[in-house]
C-alpha cells in the first residue's frame, strides 16, 4: 500500500467582532498619539512622545495583523495534523488526531454541537457557516474528548476512508455522497 499524503489550506474569514477589534486598536493608537502630542511635546519630551506614537501604531498593526489566520490540514497515513498560521509569521500546531480514534465524523451543524460538553473545541475552518465544513469527535490523549471542526475536501475524506473505524464506514460513505464529496 502506498503512503497517503494530502495537504489543504484555508484562510479564516474575518468576523465583525475581529473587524471592530482592529478598528479599536487603531483608535487607541490615535488617542495615544493625540495625548502624547498634547502632553509630552509642550514639556520638551518630544522624542519620547514620538517613540510612543510610533510604538502605539506598530503595536496596533502587529496585533491587528495577528488576527489574520490560515489553517493547514495535513493528512498522512491516517493521521491528521491541524496547524494555525498567524499573519504568515508564526505557525502553531493545534492538534494531531488519528482517524482510527474517531468517535464520530460528519457534516458540521453548529446547532447540534452547541449544548454538548466537549472538553476541548478546535474550530479550524474558514467559517462555521461555510459549505463543506465537517467535524470529528475524538478522544485525544492530552485534550480529552475533542470536537475538531474543519473544511473538508473530497481528497481529505478519501484519505480518511481507509483508516476510520469499520462500524462508522457505511454512515461515513453515505454522508460523503450526500455532501457531494467523493472522488
Amino acid at each position: 500500500m502506498a503512503d497517503i499524503f494530502v495537504e489543504y489550506m484555508v484562510v479564516k474569514k474575518n468576523t465583525t467582532k475581529e473587524l471592530l477589534l482592529r478598528i479599536g486598536l487603531f483608535l487607541a493608537a490615535a488617542v495615544i498619539a493625540v495625548l502624547s502630542f498634547m502632553i509630552l511635546f509642550p514639556i520638551g519630551a518630544g522624542g519620547i512622545g514620538l517613540l510612543l506614537v510610533v510604538g502605539a501604531f506598530y503595536g496596533a498593526y502587529y496585533l491587528g495583523s495577528s488576527m489574520n489566520k490560515e489553517f493547514e490540514y495535513i493528512v498522512t497515513n491516517g493521521e491528521m495534523d491541524v496547524d494555525c498560521i498567524m499573519a504568515r509569521r508564526k505557525r502553531k500546531r493545534l492538534i494531531t488526531v488519528k482517524c482510527k480514534d474517531f468517535d464520530a465524523i460528519g457534516p458540521y451543524d453548529p446547532a447540534k454541537h452547541q449544548n454538548k460538553s466537549y472538553k476541548t473545541r478546535v474550530i479550524a475552518c474558514d467559517s462555521e457557516a461555510s459549505k463543506n465544513v465537517w467535524y470529528c469527535v475524538v478522544h485525544h490523549k492530552t485534550l480529552g474528548e475533542t470536537l475538531l471542526v474543519f473544511n473538508a475536501t473530497a481528497r481529505i475524506l478519501e484519505a480518511f476512508k481507509i483508516y476510520i473505524p469499520r462500524q462508522m464506514l457505511n454512515d461515513f460513505n453515505r454522508q460523503r455522497m450526500e455532501a457531494g464529496l467523493t472522488e
